[in-house]
């Protein structure tokens, strides 16, 4: 039975803490319901028995998806500048991981490197010479580096420096939570943590953390208190994050604190 405990209390989480963030069903349900479909053959490998369950949960996924899109539940309405394409973009991110398993965790270094040189060359070239590049930056990011470059230096650094049970959590949380805290935040965000910090973005970027970090501690058999310890650390380091760019914050500090606590063999 202690086996289960971890993907219980995952699966309690997932419902919970959506529902607390979104006030509504079919939130959480959406969320639990996916969340089941992915584990599930991951959990308990594909028999007969886990087959037909998935099939009954991607009905009733579907069903919830087709609820939520009638009730308006996906639109979001903001006056925040959204670049949509850098939104559905950032999953893409996770490839870093099947590169570096099948191809090498060196080729995976340069190619971070070699990505983030040029990031920073584009970012330094526009800044100097005051180039609009409206298709690719905000009218935010007219002075500041961008939060693509902070991403993807911030990956670059996580894969050079720590473990890669690290390194794939760190990716996964930001990859993820800064897009699950945005929607939550924006869609449903009421109560103020801190500066534009909500209660509702910070446990929508928690949800993520649990969501993909789990799926993560199945597939290469992480350590559960590395999930739990690490979606911690993350959630707090993005809501304290308001006056810095949380995509290299996230990662960096999350990063430090699993590795110092493996370091003094806490976990």
């Amino acid at each position: 039975m202690e086996q289960h405990i971890p993907f219980i209390l995952v699966s309690i989480l997932l419902f919970l803490l959506p529902l607390i963030a979104a006030r509504n069903l079919l939130v959480p349900a959406i969320t639990l319901l996916s969340f089941l479909i992915i584990s599930l053959p991951l959990y308990y490998g594909f028999d007969t028995l886990c087959i037909i369950v998935i099939a009954f949960l991607v009905a009733l996924l579907s069903l919830s998806v087709w609820m939520a899109k009638r009730r308006g539940i996906f639109r979001i309405e903001s006056d925040k500048e959204l670049k949509k394409w850098r939104i559905f973009a950032r999953p893409f991110a996770l490839m870093f991981i099947p590169i570096n398993i099948y191809i090498g965790h060196t080729f995976l270094i340069y190619l971070l490197g070699g990505l983030s040189s040029i990031f920073i060359l584009i970012d330094l070239y526009r800044l100097i010479f005051r180039y609009n590049l409206s298709l690719l930056f905000k009218k935010t990011e007219t002075q500041r580096f961008s939060s693509m470059t902070s991403f993807i230096v911030a990956i670059f650094i996580v894969f050079l420096i720590f473990p890669v049970n690290i390194a794939y959590l760190c990716l996964a949380f930001i990859t993820f939570g800064d897009m699950a805290s945005k929607f939550t935040g924006i869609k449903y965000g009421r109560k103020k943590l801190i500066q534009t910090r909500t209660l509702e973005g910070s446990l929508g970027f928690l949800s993520a953390c649990l969501f993909t970090g789990y799926l993560l501690v199945l597939i290469f058999d992480i350590g559960s208190y590395y999930l739990v310890i690490g979606a911690a650390c993350a959630t707090l380091a993005e809501l304290f994050s308001y006056s810095l760019d949380d995509n290299f914050t996230v990662s960096i500090l999350t990063g430090t604190c699993l590795y110092a606590l493996q370091y003094f063999q806490v976990i």
